[in-house]
């Protein structure tokens, strides 16, 4: 089982590392329309405010499952924002 300190400091390095991929991609195409690139920033966040919540949630009778099942959220969630980053 992930430790619930293990699963936020992995909440905070995928979402962190994409978007700062974002954010250098900004930087390198500032020539182009970032607002599909600013909606992507908008969406990270609220995939980490959902996870979060979740992880925080205080009515949990497995909580072993219930974190097994936040880690697999998470890199679905992450492989989406991947695949919507590689679009821009």
């Amino acid at each position: 089982m992930a430790s619930v300190k293990n699963l936020k400091k992995d909440l905070n390095n995928v979402i962190g590392e994409i978007i700062q991929n974002i954010n250098l991609w900004e930087l390198e195409n500032s020539d182009k329309d970032l607002k599909k690139s600013e909606k992507l920033i908008d969406n990270c966040f609220k995939v980490f405010d959902e996870l979060i919540k979740k992880i925080h949630q205080k009515d949990v009778k497995n909580k072993k499952d219930h974190y097994k099942k936040i880690s697999l959220e998470l890199t679905k969630k992450a492989n989406i924002l991947v695949e919507s980053f590689n679009k821009l």
